[in-house]
């Protein structure tokens, strides 16, 4: 049986937005097994190196599609609406500031599993594999509040015509 996810917004603009999310969470659903099985000690040494490539693989597949995405959201989205809310303080500015965060995260993780995964021990195997747990925590919670705050906020203040110019702006693909 095939699950169709609906979406929460009409708003054209909103529904590419939306969409984005929900493959980029696929896509993490992928490698976040493999972060689930080093904290659960899943692992042997040996598979936990074979399994640390696999992250590391997949987390580098994700990078193009979620730097597009936010790319999009940082260049028309976010100084659209912040004409109507600032960007100084609020919604706007902490969404900016999750994605650095994020950005943190997954580059702190492929620094440190750049080289030399062969000489990790179990430990710091799992240290390294914690940034992209995080990563993940904050992606996740990040779509909820983009959701849950900015979209709501983008449906009642933009007028027609800038939510069509955004609609516009924003239908590129990320792949």
């Amino acid at each position: 049986m095939t699950v169709t996810k609906r979406f929460k917004f009409d708003l054209p603009a909103l529904r590419v937005l939306e969409n984005e999310h929900q493959y980029l969470s696929y896509l993490m659903g992928e490698w976040h097994g493999i972060v689930l099985g080093f904290e659960r000690d899943a692992y042997s040494i040996e598979e936990g190196r074979e399994a640390l490539r696999e992250l590391r693989k997949r987390i580098v597949e994700f990078i193009d599609p979620y730097k597009k995405h936010t790319e999009k959201e940082e260049e028309f989205l976010f100084p659209m609406l912040a004409r109507y809310v600032g960007d100084e303080q609020g919604p706007v500015q902490a969404t900016e500031e999750e994605h650095e965060e994020i950005d943190a995260y997954i580059g702190h993780f492929l620094h440190h599993t750049l080289r030399g995964i062969e000489d990790l021990t179990m430990q710091e195997m799992k240290d390294v594999v914690r940034d992209a747990g995080e990563a993940f925590e904050v992606i996740t919670v990040h779509f909820i509040k983009e959701e849950s705050v900015l979209f709501p906020m983008v449906n009642n203040v933009l007028r027609i015509e800038e939510q069509d110019r955004l609609y516009e702006q924003l239908y590129t693909s990320i792949l």
